[in-house]
């Protein structure tokens, strides 16, 4: 009977043991009342208002942790956050790793504070566009043609934005630069997307280089007005950005423009494509990281509702889709889960 009990009691604590670690995360808990920053877009536009809705059901559900929300900006969010003047933050994963790397021109020094607490919050396309007639449908055939020395006339992202590393960075892998085609008496005119429009229209530019949402009104707007062809990027080409800069995998399955997204699109057009995540100072607190992302990934139904973007986070795969290493509050959480190991 004796060795019948201890067996049992034996039995129990190792079943004990095996439970989730969320059920034995008491000390996980907000019982303090604590006030974080969160560094978002500008005032009224998508990232505001998306951290804002965020931010209120945060507070409905746990009222000790309040997420004030101040305007921010791409460039400068991961740089606040890793500096301490914010707590969290909206990032776009390939800018929170040049900023985590202090990668030049965009960054002057290392930004090493900056964490990650999930993603995706919604996805941005790097899309390539040209003339139809110019008969360019891959970015090797683009790249053969500046490298043989052929005039070609192309609207490239402002200089000083973080899209025109990003796009540096796609045309050194294929072995060729914004110099190269200058070099071969072509042109490169750099402007804002409504610019890139009108050039593209009036025939003064055949080939565009944009970094948009889908569908891109821009993008639209210029095969609406001319036969035009999206080019595709090598698999190769994903898998080396994915690694240097942290765009999305190809086993994200998001890594391509869907067919039918623009006029004359007949087929899936592979691309690099960036992500947003949230991102959050290493000194925050642990239990306070695991309370945001636990909160945020056990109410999707209400997170899907405040922002259409949102829809793209998925619990499960929230701590796959980032460039910066996860918050250790955060990993906790996907692990206690079971959806990391």
């Amino acid at each position: 009977m004796k060795k019948t009990i201890i067996y049992l009691l034996t039995l129990l604590m190792a079943a004990f043991l095996s439970l989730p670690a969320v059920t034995m995360a008491g000390d996980y808990k907000v019982t303090e009342p604590a006030t974080l920053t969160w560094v978002a877009g500008g005032v009224g536009g998508g990232w505001y208002v998306q951290a804002g809705g965020i931010a209120r059901m945060i507070a409905e559900k746990e009222p000790n942790l309040i997420l004030k929300v101040v305007p921010g900006g791409g460039v400068v969010n991961p740089v606040r956050v890793s500096r301490h003047k914010d707590d969290v933050g909206w990032g776009i994963t390939f800018v929170d790793k040049m900023a985590l790397k202090g990668l030049a021109p965009v960054y002057k020094t290392a930004n090493p504070d900056v964490r990650s607490l999930g993603g995706i919050f919604g996805i941005y396309h790097i899309h390539v566009l040209g003339a139809k007639n110019k008969g360019i449908t891959t970015m090797s055939q683009l790249a053969d043609m500046i490298k043989a020395g052929k005039k070609i006339k192309l609207a490239a992202p402002m200089k000083g934005t973080s899209d025109l590393p990003l796009m540096n960075t796609i045309l050194a892998f294929y072995g060729i630069s914004l110099k190269d085609i200058e070099k071969a008496g072509g042109k490169v005119f750099h402007a804002v997307y409504s610019d890139m429009v009108n050039l593209y229209k009036d025939k003064h530019v055949d080939f565009v280089f944009t970094h948009l949402g889908l569908p891109g009104a821009a993008i639209t707007e210029m095969t609406v007005s001319r036969d035009s062809s999206l080019i595709a990027l090598s698999d190769a080409c994903l898998d080396h950005l994915n690694k240097e800069l942290g765009t999305l995998s190809r086993d994200s399955g998001r890594s391509f423009i869907p067919k039918g997204t623009y006029k004359g699109q007949e087929v899936d057009v592979p691309t690099v494509v960036s992500a947003g995540e949230m991102i959050i100072n290493k000194d925050v607190p642990e239990n306070i990281a695991y309370t945001i992302i636990k909160i945020i990934c056990e109410n999707t139904d209400e997170l899907y509702k405040i922002n259409p973007a949102n829809k793209n986070f998925k619990p499960e795969t929230g701590w796959k889709n980032v460039a910066l290493p996860l918050h250790p509050g955060a990993e906790k959480y996907y692990k206690a889960v079971g959806f990391m190991k």
